[in-house]
């Protein structure tokens, strides 16, 4: 195992040990595990893909991500009507919010890579095959929903009692408006999609794949950051005590309740999607597709 290798094993562990023991004392720690996914996704991505793929795909997160961010805090498409409480901010969206999208996407993206048994070393349309041409859009479409089902089960804490954000008129999900869902899917979908279509690209013009495979531990890391986000409801639904909260539009939720149901959420989404890849991980799938 190389110095990287450990580095990355680190940061995932940190991210699993921080995730399922902090929240315990009620704080909850999903921005932080988040930020640290930025210098994760850095690392991973660089080693998988080259510097020069991971910056395309970096830029493009960060440009795809801020324009809706801004155009829907600004005409409530396609997220819903809201703003952000933070600052500094880019136009009208915190610094910190394009990084979160580029390093909860990168390991979105490897997630449901590993859910299609490593789908982007064979996104090559050289061949006209029909699975590459399949993969091609089911991969985006995979990371999207692996991208909602993370904000399905963490939006309304940060919005509904954090307050890191506030939705104008709020909404039926502990104060979310459904179209925030919505509107995740398409945004990250979006970026996913022509990231794809880059990588499709890119693997015939070199005339062999462009993607680095080094087996299930690269990959694990990824399923393990991803399931500690998940997980990390639980400990926070044990030591959080929320009471009474107001969403944007005056309307009263049982602040336990909403951690009760995001738990839930999570652990048959977020970490059921974490398990299902440790099982075809543990399976090695990976060498039976080869």
């Amino acid at each position: 195992m190389n110095a990287w290798n450990r580095v990355l094993w680190l940061l995932a562990a940190i991210a699993a040990v921080v995730g399922l023991t902090v929240p315990l004392t009620g704080t909850h720690v999903t921005v932080p595990v988040l930020l640290l996914s930025v210098p994760f996704a850095l690392i991973h991505g660089v080693r998988r893909y080259g510097w020069r793929t991971l910056l395309f795909f970096l830029i493009v997160t960060l440009v795809v991500s801020n324009f809706f961010e801004n155009l829907s805090v600004a005409t409530g498409f396609p997220f819903g009507e809201y703003h952000y409480t933070g600052s500094p901010q880019l136009i009208h969206v915190p610094l910190e919010i394009g990084p979160i999208y580029f390093g909860l996407g990168y390991i979105c993206w490897q997630v449901a890579n590993t859910l299609l048994d490593e789908a982007d070393s064979r996104l090559s349309g050289s061949s006209g095959s029909l699975a590459g041409r399949v993969e091609v859009v089911a991969l985006p479409m995979v990371a999207a929903a692996l991208m909602t089902m993370f904000d399905l089960g963490v939006d309304s804490i940060a919005a509904t009692v954090k307050e890191v954000w506030i939705w104008e008129e709020g909404g039926g999900v502990f104060g979310v408006p459904y179209t925030n869902y919505l509107g995740w899917w398409f945004v990250t979908y979006l970026y996913f999609q022509i990231f794809a279509l880059y990588l499709m690209k890119r693997q015939p013009a070199s005339g062999s794949v462009s993607v680095q495979t080094e087996g299930r531990g690269v990959l694990a890391q990824n399923v393990l950051f991803y399931a500690a986000l998940g997980l990390s409801s639980i400990p926070y639904f044990i030591g959080a005590s929320e009471g009474m909260v107001k969403d944007g539009a005056g309307v009263s939720w049982n602040g336990d309740a909403l951690t009760e149901t995001l738990m839930t959420i999570n652990l048959f989404t977020t970490v059921f999607a974490a398990f299902l890849a440790a099982v075809k991980l543990a399976r090695n799938d990976l060498a039976l597709r080869r």
